[in-house]
């Protein structure tokens, strides 16, 4: 005994299918994980003006290297331009991994709202390095690219970043 499903009912049920298996996935980018222990604390201040308090947290409270998971959230102690800040992460992205910053500077032009002080922006670092992010804790936008993850989060961490009092603060060294 065989039995026939109609065509439209096959489409419908695979794509319920599809959307049970994914869309825990996409739920999953759309909290950011509050459960995580800091591991460092920072401010920014540029001459006599202060940018952002930083605070770097981890599953586990501790930073051996740069890869995820990872949470860099930025309290903002100033309004900020978005153009300004694509600007900057712009030139700090091309110092770390020049060809694909145009690429990703269009992202971050989708995702990124105008900052305002008191505002939050987190950056979430996931297991498999794909970049999320996060605006006064409301899941804005994804960068499913493995070397923007790194190199995005090697702005604040790497060794040789602009602020290195400010990533060893952050790695939990001082």
């Amino acid at each position: 005994m065989s039995l026939s499903i109609p065509r439209g009912m096959r489409f419908l049920a695979t794509c319920t299918i599809v959307l049970m298996v994914f869309g825990n996935n996409a739920h999953a980018q759309l909290t950011p994980p509050n459960d995580y222990k800091q591991v460092g604390a920072a401010k920014l201040r540029v001459l006599w003006f202060d940018i952002y308090d930083a605070e770097l947290s981890s599953p586990d409270g501790r930073f051996s290297r740069i890869t995820g998971p990872l949470m860099l959230k930025l309290t903002y102690l100033r309004d900020i331009k978005k153009k300004k800040l694509l600007e900057e992460t712009a030139n700090q992205l091309r110092a770390i991994e020049p060809p694909r910053v145009q690429i990703w500077l269009n992202q971050l032009e989708r995702i990124w709202p105008e900052i305002n002080r008191g505002d939050h922006l987190a950056f979430y670092l996931d297991a498999e390095g794909f970049g999320h992010f996060y605006f006064n804790e409301h899941y804005v936008g994804s960068i499913n690219d493995a070397r923007f993850g790194k190199a995005f989060i090697s702005i604040w961490l790497g060794q040789n970043s602009d602020y290195p009092e400010l990533a060893r603060k952050l790695r939990g060294e001082s």
